[in-house]
């Protein structure tokens, strides 16, 4: 018996490092997926096989280790509840150094296999918040938005202090671009408060207008307004600056992008310095110029997490 399961890599559109503090963000979930085969032995070993290489231990000395830290702190977070091993197969349409949320896309598919295997019927909430707990213990800091996003699939508002999601049943064209380097969350977040640090009231004003971009962007997507969605994006991009996140680089993917007939807005997706820029796009298709970095091809996508059959 195996089972596989699979979930949906993001992005954020609007939101960051409000987030952080208890504001709502903005996420889509995106046609880029993590896929995990899981197949229980009869022996305690435990095997873990992907591009990223090959991990072997036995079930009862299971420690969190890079490159499979989030699918090993899955296994141990539910090590009371499993009698054996189990072999693991990882699948993924997108590469962990582009900022696609593969990490919460594995931890979320990873509990969906498990899920499985143990037979649990969970609710989408109990889903998110186990899953977000693994990625905050592994990582040390994290709002789980992306982790929302690969669970429900579509466009997410997300906010965790108090923990709250709401799903929107609708996609809309984007287009996406990369920098060429990722700088590691945790290390920018770090370095925005070291940034701050004697200047707070400087900060939680940055903070206030990105929670107010963020909020009217999300009645934006309830109302089908996406020239409105665009231009929140657009102003968001200025707060990220304000940040201290952006780069000349990335401003003149974002500056391309803002001026392009058919984009609607543009900003740095995620934390920043390096990583991805995202256009929202009035159709599918569209003539974009040369922009620096390298374009991926990537949509948004209704499917969320899925179990499938074996």
């Amino acid at each position: 018996m195996q089972y596989k399961a699979s979930a949906p890599g993001s992005l954020m559109l609007l939101g960051e490092y409000a987030v952080l503090y208890g504001k709502s963000a903005l996420l889509a979930a995106i046609d880029r997926r993590i896929t995990v085969t899981l197949k229980p032995r009869k022996d305690n070993q435990v095997n873990i096989y992907s591009d990223l290489g090959h991990y072997t231990t036995e079930f009862s000395q299971l420690a969190i280790q890079q490159p499979f830290q989030f699918v090993l702190g899955v296994l141990k977070q539910y090590q009371s509840h499993l009698k054996n091993g189990c072999d693991i197969e990882i699948e993924a349409e997108m590469s962990s150094e582009v900022g696609f949320g593969s990490s919460a896309a594995t931890t979320v598919a990873m509990h969906a296999a498990l899920f499985s295997w143990l037979s649990f019927d969970v609710s989408v909430k109990y889903f998110i918040e186990q899953a977000v707990k693994i990625v905050r213990h592994v990582q040390g800091i994290g709002s789980g938005a992306d982790v929302a996003a690969s669970v429900c699939g579509g466009m997410v508002r997300y906010r965790n202090q108090p923990f709250e999601f709401e799903k929107f049943r609708v996609v809309h064209p984007l287009v996406v671009f990369y920098s060429g380097y990722k700088t590691p969350t945790v290390q920018v977040i770090k370095q925005v408060e070291q940034q701050f640090a004697g200047r707070e009231l400087a900060f939680k004003e940055i903070i206030k207008q990105i929670e107010q971009c963020s909020a009217m962007g999300i009645a934006f997507v309830k109302e089908g307004a996406w020239q409105a969605l665009g231009a929140m994006m657009n102003e968001q991009q200025t707060y990220m600056q304000a940040l201290g996140v952006n780069t000349p680089l990335l401003q003149s993917m974002v500056d391309i992008l803002q001026k392009t007939p058919g984009i609607l807005g543009a900003k740095i997706s995620g934390s920043g310095l390096g990583d991805c820029v995202v256009g929202l796009a009035m159709q599918d298709e569209c003539l974009i110029p040369a922009v620096p970095g390298a374009q991926q091809t990537v949509a948004m996508t209704l499917r969320g997490v899925e179990r499938h059959a074996m």
